[in-house]
């Protein structure tokens, strides 16, 4: 992995725990998640106006890879909301972001997508999830099987599946671009696929809201209180994402990107403990080291 790569994942997973933590303090709803998109697609709607990329112009499959994302991320809003509703963030964030790290390197590993991962890399990976597993423990003698066999559980796969979906196919969506415009410079063509999902997803997701009855009183209540939260929220996460999106053009396999934004948990369960006062533990410190030993691990 380059040094771009790293700093541009360091920055993005700074902004990825805070909307998180943002969105956890707050009573998310999809209406919430849709304002959060909405921010992000105004943000970065410009583009469409001068960009270099005539994106009418590209081949069908990189539209199926665009739609593939865009289902992938409303599955994703889906398990965060309820996974937000019903646990802490330092419970809920640590499983919610190392089940992606395994499933995005089993999917690319059987579909044959980029280079393939190294016996070290592997083993890394595997740290981390174990070290990520650690984390939501009050006791390691509470290490148990039934403590994730739960109502919670199907939550977090949503979630978890969503992230896998979203990073594989906005990765492989940006590869097509890059196949037919050799000559477009990578930040430029990452940030407008942004643009574009941003736009398609925003829509969407208010026709998703307008179907609900709840998210539409839930939307109402947002715009008349002019709650600014979410507007604050979509700030930090489209700065998050599209970092991410720049990073995945100096990667030799998307699962690498993967593993370092697993570096948002030790932020976003800091947060947690430190902001909104959620309970600390042994296993929470210890599941963080060896996180941090799986990174290097990674890139060695």
């Amino acid at each position: 992995m380059s040094f771009t790569a790293f700093f541009l994942l360091l920055l993005s997973v700074t902004f990825h725990a805070s909307w998180n933590l943002v969105a956890k303090k707050s009573a998310t709803t999809i209406a919430f998640y849709t304002v959060i998109c909405m921010t992000s697609a105004l943000c970065w709607l410009h583009l469409q106006f001068w960009t270099p990329v005539n994106v009418l112009g590209l081949p069908g499959k990189y539209y199926i890879f665009m739609a593939c994302s865009v289902l992938s991320d409303l599955i994703y809003c889906c398990g965060l909301v309820h996974a937000y509703r019903t646990m802490e963030m330092s419970t809920a964030y640590p499983m919610m972001r190392s089940l992606p790290l395994l499933l995005t390197a089993a999917l690319t590993t059987l579909l044959g997508w980029g280079k393939p991962l190294t016996a070290m890399a592997l083993a890394g990976m595997a740290v981390v999830f174990a070290g990520c597993l650690m984390m939501p423990l009050n006791d390691f003698r509470n290490f148990r099987i039934s403590n994730y066999i739960n109502s919670h559980l199907l939550f977090i796969l949503l979630v978890a599946c969503g992230t896998t979906g979203y990073t594989v196919f906005d990765s492989q969506a940006q590869q097509i671009m890059r196949s037919e415009l050799p000559d477009i410079s990578k930040p430029v063509m990452a940030l407008t696929y942004y643009s574009s999902r941003g736009i398609v997803l925003t829509l969407t997701l208010f026709t998703t809201v307008f179907l609900l009855k709840n998210e539409r009183a839930n939307l109402k209540r947002l715009i008349t209180e002019r709650n600014w939260t979410p507007v604050l929220a979509g700030l930090f996460a489209t700065f998050s994402y599209g970092l991410v999106l720049i990073a995945m053009n100096y990667v030799s396999n998307v699962s690498y990107v993967q593993v370092f934004r697993q570096l948002g948990l030790l932020v976003g369960v800091a947060g947690g403990i430190l902001i909104l006062k959620e309970r600390c533990s042994v296993p929470k410190i210890s599941g963080s080291l060896l996180i941090v030993t799986g990174l290097i691990m990674t890139v060695l």
